[in-house]
């Protein structure tokens, strides 16, 4: 969409809160004065052109789409890095065309969907990720470099503001910070650099890395297991026996189908599964006992299992427990007391704990405003009357766009408390899922020196300020900092975490849904290996620390890599390199899905 010339925004009044939005930046800033001590001028010139910004308005609210278009109206920048450099000034201007720009502005921070909002005739890639239209090199920018240029008053690099993170070098050379007449031709660029940070799931898994990995390994983390696979219906008819033995609590039986699922490659196995291949290579797929072959073997001729179909969905008490599991704060045990005292249904159990679906207010009391401490039993029950209460919102998926929304918010929410922090949605949403039940945000600081400081104490800090803004209901679990278990004396991790129920102002006079949402703080020395541990799945996660122990001698979890033998702490910087301290070779998040 080309942008128009719009209105300056207009100043709120004394009643509005203005403190995420950017309608009043323009207020400070320094912008070049006909008394400036300076004493420079407008010197545009045709040796000196006007610097064209083209401002991509995907992703931008509208709030903030409209701020940055009014921050190029009658802007000066001086070309230099202070005051005593050369007095060069430049005009920017606002680009009603992609191809006459000098620099694009945007918030999409990944090819493919750059790609996408642009217009192929317009754009090609190369290689190195550098948007190049009728062959003139153009960087492409975050708004922040917009907006701290014109805070300034400086034309400042590109680099440290580069969109695509891994190219900040390209972007530095084709910044327009360069002396006029500077021109790179796109061949100048040369070769990208190896990526340091990882790469988007919505990218292609690059081809090596799918070579090196079998799937007939023991372990998951060897092999890869997409969101579908050709075995799918197969997959479904075992994951109802593995549900039916989870209800039950028969945990052994849960972890050998969880492995007929995804350790045995069921989830990754490369074609469909007849009786021809079932002697010939499935059966030589480890952990496959008697029993699930036959199963399998029953499942190729049939098209079903008939435990499965007609023992287990069938049965009035297995719907009835996977009901009462389904609810926000119920596991198996509870679920499975709750049937005993003769509770059957969801509305019999809304009468059973007084809860009013749809009204949690009263079942959630604020422990940030209140500062209570309860016993775990009390806890447990508050857990269950909010999510009895909430079922219906918790029920309702959650999509890309919106765990995109929810992160963008709390993370100005973060940034008045905290600046410089930074943020990765795990979970499903990284595994490629088009819809999750909750949204996982593993949070840390830039300053790979001193952020372990700033990051510790935040996860309260941040729920404070969520509740005083009325974003935040509840939470279940609010941790903080401990050292790394090099013993594994627990299973649970060390970070930082505020397991949390929030509610984002709604969108004009919709109804506001609650969310669950995960916020886990890792300081920076571990924030890749807390990237991996909470991407999951489940049960590659799981083999991921039974090879490091069981090959590498080694402990992972989310919170950081050490050696048993000796105690010694690994820190990656970045998500590839977790794979490489383990020996392992890398597995792309989409391909992580060992689990049905």
């Amino acid at each position: 969409m080309s942008p128009k010339r719009t209105r300056k925004p207009t100043p709120k009044s004394d009643g509005e809160d203005s403190s995420d939005s950017y309608s009043d930046f323009r207020h400070d800033l320094k912008r070049p004065r006909s008394n400036s001590p300076w004493n420079i001028t407008d010197n545009t010139s045709a040796d000196n052109p006007p610097l064209k910004i083209y401002v991509l308005s995907v992703k931008f609210d509208a709030t903030t789409y409209q701020s940055l278009v009014c921050l190029v109206e009658d802007c000066l920048l001086r070309v230099g890095k202070d005051e005593h450099s050369p007095a060069t000034l430049r005009r920017v201007e606002l680009s009603a065309n992609l191809e006459e720009a000098d620099v694009i502005v945007t918030a999409i921070r990944t090819r493919p969907r750059l790609e996408r909002h642009v217009n192929p005739s317009l754009a090609t890639y190369m290689t190195s990720l550098i948007l190049i239209t009728d062959q003139k090199s153009r960087p492409i920018v975050t708004a922040e470099w917009l907006q701290n240029s014109v805070r300034s008053g400086f034309l400042l690099p590109c680099a440290d503001y580069a969109a695509l993170r891994d190219f900040r070098k390209e972007t530095a050379r084709l910044c327009p910070d360069q002396k006029q007449g500077d021109v790179i031709a796109p061949e100048q660029l040369g070769a990208p650099p190896k990526p340091q940070v990882f790469r988007d799931p919505e990218e292609l898994v690059d081809a090596r890395d799918a070579a090196a990995l079998d799937h007939t390994s023991r372990y998951s983390c060897q092999r890869g297991s997409p969101l579908s696979c050709p075995n799918q219906g197969l997959v479904r008819e075992l994951d109802v026996i593995r549900r039916c033995r989870f209800v039950e609590g028969e945990e052994r039986s849960v972890l050998s189908y969880s492995r007929a699922i995804a350790l045995t490659s069921m989830a990754a196995y490369p074609s469909p599964i007849t009786a021809e291949k079932l002697h010939s290579g499935v059966a030589k797929l480890p952990f496959l006992g008697e029993k699930i072959l036959s199963m399998i073997e029953e499942y190729t001729g049939a098209g079903k299992i008939a435990e499965a179909q007609e023992a287990i969905l069938s049965s009035p008490r297995f719907q009835s427990l996977s009901a009462f599991t389904a609810i926000y704060g119920i596991g198996p045990h509870t679920a499975r007391k709750l049937y005993a005292l003769g509770l059957r249904t969801l509305e019999e159990l809304d009468r059973y704990y007084e809860v009013t679906p749809g009204d949690a207010s009263t079942e959630a009391p604020s422990h940030v405003a209140s500062d209570k401490h309860y016993t775990e039993e009390v806890e447990a029950e508050i857990s269950i009357k909010v999510g009895l209460a909430l079922r219906h919102d918790f029920g309702q998926l959650i999509s890309r766009e919106e765990a995109e929304e929810i992160n963008r918010v709390v993370m100005e929410v973060l940034a008045s408390i905290q600046e410089d922090c930074k943020s990765l949605i795990v979970g499903g949403y990284r595994r490629g899922k088009p819809q999750s039940n909750d949204v996982d945000i593993v949070i840390t600081h830039s300053d790979w020196n001193s952020g372990s400081k700033k990051v510790k104490g935040l996860s309260k800090k941040l729920v404070q300020v969520l509740h005083e803004r009325s974003m935040f209901l509840y939470f279940s679990d609010l941790s903080g900092f401990h050292e790394h278990n090099t013993l594994r004396t627990h299973n649970w991790d060390s970070l930082e975490k505020a397991l949390t129920v929030l509610c984002l102002p709604s969108n004009a006079g919709g109804r506001r849904i609650h969310r669950r949402v995960d916020l886990i703080f890792a300081t920076p020395e571990v924030f890749w290996t807390a990237v991996v541990g909470w991407t999951g799945s489940t049960m590659f996660q799981r083999d991921l620390r039974l090879w490091a122990k069981q090959q590498k001698g080694m402990k992972f979890d989310s919170s950081g890599i050490s050696r048993r033998r000796d105690s010694k702490l690994y820190f990656p910087k970045s998500e590839r390199e977790v794979f490489e301290i383990l020996g392992l070779a890398y597995v792309h998040p989409s391909l992580r899905n060992a689990d049905a």
